[in-house]
């Protein structure tokens, strides 16, 4: 059955939904979106400082945490965002896949991560290589561009060798494009693979890959002398304007979605009985317009969150609420997210490590949602504990990649899921044989 799961995943993206009656009004709403993030970026501030935000975003080695608005500017970090995004969009939309639930995740993924750690540099190689992949494999792109795009996580390794290791430009730039090719060009066979390792109850599955491969490679070139560490570079004085970008985008997605859905909120129920286990797909379950309320319901609820935690808004909190937004076409919504959420929130109250307002228990209450399948799935109780598991696992495995993997969340959850669903599946069998020896 995981097998199967893991062959669907790739192959989810070539299949077309008699839901999705306007393929290209789905590409325009997603274009639409990227003009919104370049717009945003080029009104803030006058070219020239953009440019040069620019220029230190792409030059940047770009581990986590590296928010791009403080390293570079405000307005450099929506215009990255945009145009990353943009032409992940353009490039799906050349292959002629259908907007589904993976590829608004793996969209929205790049659009979120494009605000601490993707750039126009970092990430292309990696899709080069998926390309390879498929040419290799002698199979369309189009199975393979969703993990490619949800690769690019590895991307700070590109600039990490690039402009992080004091090498001359001449070698360090082959060098990081040669790596990262070969990055996408074995990303599809393991992210397939691996997926049976969790058995689909972590929504990040590539992030759990990724922190694999990244696991690797910093520990090759710490092997060989060099010193990788994280970093905790993050912005303070935008919150209000984030804030009101946020508030702004999911009203304007929500009222998109009413409208699509023809001024109904149908399909919603739909999608909060689903245990949002890999492979569900909203769109195919509740079509585009559910899924975007969905979305935008998801969206607020995190906000919501970053409110409720006093925290202060910034390019890596941004960026998790986008990708788990755009998760909310494939697997999370209101139900299967809060006990994630309150877990991990009550978990750092208790806990004399860490305060509840630090960026990084932020981030692992947000991206903790990956594990929203296993309350889905097993009921809230141990959806709270997954939490707890969660908060305790994910501030470690960090210095494992070192910052080089940026879906660090993502990694963690693909342990807690392997440890947890194994466990709670014999115990839903030792309960049902008792069961059943109490009929007879």
């Amino acid at each position: 059955m995981a097998k199967n799961n893991s062959q669907a995943l790739f192959l989810h993206t070539n299949k077309k939904n008699p839901e999705m009656t306007d393929k290209n009004k789905n590409y325009y709403l997603l274009i639409g979106y990227c003009v919104i993030l370049i717009i945003i970026g080029l009104l803030s501030e006058p070219i020239t400082i953009l440019w040069a935000g620019m220029i230190r975003i792409l030059t940047s080695p770009s581990n986590l945490l590296t928010d791009y608005i403080e390293l570079g500017t405000f307005g450099s970090a929506f215009v990255n965002s945009g145009l990353l995004t943009l032409i992940s969009v353009l490039l799906a939309k050349k292959e002629k896949i259908p907007i589904n639930g993976p590829m608004i995740a793996a969209l929205f993924t790049v659009s979120g991560c494009s605000f601490f750690g993707k750039n126009l540099y970092n990430s292309i190689p990696i899709i080069i290589g998926g390309l390879c992949y498929a040419k290799i494999v002698k199979k369309p792109f189009s199975q393979f561009i969703v993990v490619s795009l949800f690769g690019s996580a590895l991307s700070p390794i590109i600039s990490y060798l690039t402009f992080g290791i004091s090498l001359p430009l001449p070698l360090s730039i082959p060098l990081g494009c040669f790596v990262g090719i070969f990055i996408g060009l074995i990303l599809p066979p393991l992210a397939s693979h691996i997926l049976t390792f969790h058995q689909g109850f972590s929504l990040y599955n590539v992030g759990f890959t990724s922190g694999l491969i990244a696991m690797m490679f910093t520990g090759i070139l710490r092997m060989f002398g060099w010193k990788i560490e994280g970093k905790n570079l993050v912005s303070t004085a935008y919150h209000s304007k984030l804030l009101f970008f946020l508030l702004f985008l999911f009203f304007i997605m929500f009222v998109a979605g009413f409208i699509i859905n023809h001024f109904s909120l149908k399909g919603l129920k739909d999608i909060s009985k689903t245990s949002g286990k890999l492979i569900t797909d909203f769109i195919s379950i509740a079509g585009i317009g559910a899924t975007m309320m969905n979305m935008a319901l998801m969206g607020l609820l995190l906000v919501g969150y970053t409110q409720v935690s006093h925290s202060t808004l910034n390019g890596p909190i941004v960026g998790a609420i986008l990708s788990a937004v755009g998760f909310s076409a494939f697997g999370n919504h209101l139900l299967n997210s809060l006990p994630l959420l309150v877990s991990v929130f009550l978990t750092a109250q208790l806990s004399s490590v860490f305060e509840v307002n630090q960026t990084t228990v932020v981030l692992a209450g947000i991206f903790g949602t990956g594990l929203a399948p296993i309350a889905g799935y097993y009921g809230i109780t141990f959806g709270l504990i997954a939490g707890f598991l969660h908060m305790s696992l994910v501030t470690n495995v960090s210095y494992l990649h070192g910052g080089l993997n940026l879906y660090n969340n993502g990694f963690s959850t693909g342990f807690v899921a392997a440890v947890m669903v194994p466990l709670l599946d014999n115990i839903l069998q030792i309960r049902k044989v008792k069961q059943h020896a109490r009929k007879r």
